[in-house]
């Protein structure tokens, strides 16, 4: 019996031996794809995020993802703060109907504008 390929104990370990090497090779291929993905994504993926830290370092992408740039009227809205603005919108005052975006040196020079002396 130890030469018979009908024994169970010797069909068992041939399977398990041949499922073995079908899942070395299947992890071999996944490693090899998901490499090759990765270098292809990598690029991609590192320039959308200096892209989106670059917008986000020039104050010019506020939360909802609308790319803004300040809209304060200094000349009239903070006189005797032109000059403060740093050109990017960093959240909204409403005037009237309408939500202008403000970058923050406007918005506190605006605060302080009419804070009552």
């Amino acid at each position: 019996m130890g030469g018979d390929r009908r024994d169970p104990g010797q069909q068992f370990a041939a399977a398990w031996e041949a499922a073995g090497a079908a899942m070395g090779e299947w992890a071999q291929r996944v490693a090899e794809a998901t490499n090759d993905a990765m270098d292809k994504l990598d690029p991609a993926v590192r320039a959308a995020f200096e892209a989106g830290r670059a917008a986000v370092e020039a104050g010019r992408v506020r939360l909802t993802g609308l790319l803004l740039g300040c809209q304060c009227e200094c000349g009239t809205a903070h006189p005797e703060d032109v000059g403060v603005c740093d050109g990017g919108a960093v959240l909204t005052r409403r005037l009237g109907d309408t939500d202008v975006p403000l970058c923050a040196p406007c918005a506190v020079a605006q605060g302080v504008a009419e804070m009552p002396r």
